[in-house]
């Protein structure tokens, strides 16, 4: 099934959880937003950074060709150990070339460490979709666990020197969970 992204004007019609609202529609670093406001030790557990083909809405979205590869980074953002948000980030290879290759090489490093502090850096775009539950996104973002609900998420276009990727962030029912957040 796929996924309805749409712009923050109607998708924040659909949320209630006010912790969920505050993540979700977090303009800057998620990752700063989460060392932030959720009590406890953070890290990027990785599951995944290798050179693959994309999906067909990230191909769609990116304009790649079929069966284009694309380095593809897969991660958890975790509190105390428990899963907040899957991360997953495409990066064409064109987006590649001169100094950007060290985007494949962040290992546990925060991709929005290097992104939100480079001058040449621009966020295009965010769109934010609640993921059904046959989707592979929902499938990717539980991993075998047990959420039976739909998730939310949400995708932003970057660009580096006018070249694109693409970071979406499907945010676990957990994110609510976060017991630092003050309003």
């Amino acid at each position: 099934m796929r996924v309805n992204w749409q712009n923050k004007q109607i998708a924040r019609l659909s949320i209630k959880n006010k912790h969920l609202f505050l993540f979700l529609f977090e303009n800057g670093s998620l990752t700063r937003l989460i060392q932030d406001r959720c009590k406890g030790k953070f890290h990027i557990d990785l599951i995944n950074e290798s050179w693959s083909e994309a999906m067909s809405d990230e191909k769609n979205l990116l304009s790649l060709r079929n069966n284009e590869i694309t380095f593809i980074r897969e991660s958890y953002l975790k509190c105390n150990n428990k899963k907040l948000v899957y991360a997953r980030t495409v990066i064409p290879q064109p987006t590649l070339r001169e100094q950007n290759q060290t985007l494949t090489r962040l290992g546990q490093r925060p991709l929005g460490e290097v992104l939100f502090k480079n001058n040449n850096v621009c966020r295009k775009s965010i769109k934010y979709a609640k993921i059904p539950l046959s989707n592979k996104l929902h499938k990717k973002a539980i991993n075998h666990g047990a959420i039976s609900s739909e998730i939310y998420g949400r995708q932003s276009i970057f660009c580096i020197k006018s070249k694109p990727l693409l970071v979406i962030e499907i945010f676990l029912p957990s994110i609510t969970e976060c017991n630092e957040i003050t309003f």
